[in-house]
C-alpha cells in the first residue's frame, strides 16, 4: 500500500465499499440548502472524496451539475447514477475541471485524507470568484442507553486504538488545525444526524470504519466480540430499533486566493 494518505484511503474504503454504500449515514438536508444559498451560483459544484455518493445526491437537489470525484474505483462503482451527477475517478489535487468553473466545493467525511497546500491550490484553481468551501462530517455516534454507549466508547477509543489511521485525529477535533483555503464562517452547531437502527444496522455501519478494515486486513476481526457484547444489552435481543445520533460538525467559508 502506498504511503500517500489519499492512496491509503482508496485502499481502505475500496475494501469496505459495500458496507460504506449500505450503511454510511447521509447529512442534514438543511446544511445543503444553506450551502447552496451561500454559493455565487448553482451551475456546478465539486464533491471531492465523494465515496459512493451520499453527499453528491443531496447536492444534486440544489445544483445543475455535481462533479463527484473519488480516488477509489470500488466506491464509485456503487454510486447511484443521476442525470445531474458526473462521477470521476481522480485524486483530490488533480481533478479534470476547468479553471474558475465551480460555484462551490464540498468534502464530506474525507478531507482529513488529503487536506494540505496541494489540495487547496486545486480548490483555488477551479473555484469561481465567491465560491464556497465546506468540509463536513460527524463526531462519534451517541446512543441513549448508557451501557451500550460505554461499550461503543470502549470499542472506539481502546479496542480500535491500534488500528485507527493517524488522520483520524483530525476528525476527532472537527478538522481544527487543517489549512483552510479561505475566509471561514461560524459552522452551525444545532444540527444532528439521526437514525433508528437495530443491532444489525449498527454493526454494518461499524464494519465501514477504516480501523475495522485495517484490523481485518491484519487477520483480526474486532467486531465479533463487540457484537456478542452488544447483543446481551440491546433491547429485543438486537432486533429493536434504537435512536442513533451523530453530532454534525465541519468548517466552511468563502474561498480566497
Amino acid at each position: 500500500m502506498s504511503d500517500q494518505p489519499s492512496d491509503q484511503a482508496a485502499a481502505l474504503f475500496g475494501a469496505v465499499s459495500q458496507a460504506y454504500a449500505a450503511h454510511r449515514p447521509t447529512y442534514p438536508e438543511r446544511f445543503f440548502a444553506d450551502f447552496a444559498a451561500s454559493c455565487p451560483g448553482h451551475q456546478r459544484v465539486w464533491d471531492c472524496g465523494c465515496g459512493s455518493g451520499q453527499a453528491s445526491l443531496a447536492l444534486a437537489e440544489h445544483f445543475e451539475q455535481v462533479v463527484a470525484s473519488d480516488a477509489s474505483s470500488e466506491q464509485l462503482q456503487l454510486a447511484r447514477q443521476h442525470p445531474r451527477i458526473r462521477w470521476l475517478q481522480a485524486q483530490a489535487d488533480s481533478v479534470p475541471l476547468e479553471p474558475a468553473s465551480v460555484d462551490g466545493v464540498l468534502v464530506a467525511t474525507a478531507v482529513h485524507w488529503f487536506a494540505g497546500e496541494a489540495f487547496n491550490a486545486e480548490v483555488r484553481r477551479v473555484a469561481r470568484p465567491g465560491a464556497v468551501m465546506a468540509w463536513i462530517g460527524y463526531l462519534p455516534l451517541q446512543l441513549q442507553q448508557p451501557d451500550l454507549q460505554r461499550q461503543l466508547d470502549r470499542f472506539y477509543g481502546t479496542t480500535l486504538e491500534p488500528w485507527w489511521p493517524p488522520q483520524r485525529r483530525w476528525v476527532d477535533q472537527s478538522y481544527a488545525g487543517l489549512p483552510f483555503p479561505g475566509e471561514e464562517w461560524p459552522f452551525p452547531t444545532d444540527q444532528w444526524i439521526e437514525r433508528h437502527w437495530n443491532l444489525s444496522d449498527l454493526l454494518g455501519y461499524l464494519a465501514s470504519w477504516s480501523a475495522v478494515s485495517n484490523a481485518r486486513r491484519s487477520g483480526v476481526d474486532p467486531l465479533q466480540g463487540l457484537a456478542a457484547e452488544l447483543q446481551r444489552d440491546w433491547p429485543g435481543d438486537g432486533v429493536e430499533a434504537l435512536q442513533v445520533r451523530w453530532p454534525f460538525m465541519g468548517r466552511w467559508g468563502v474561498i480566497t486566493a
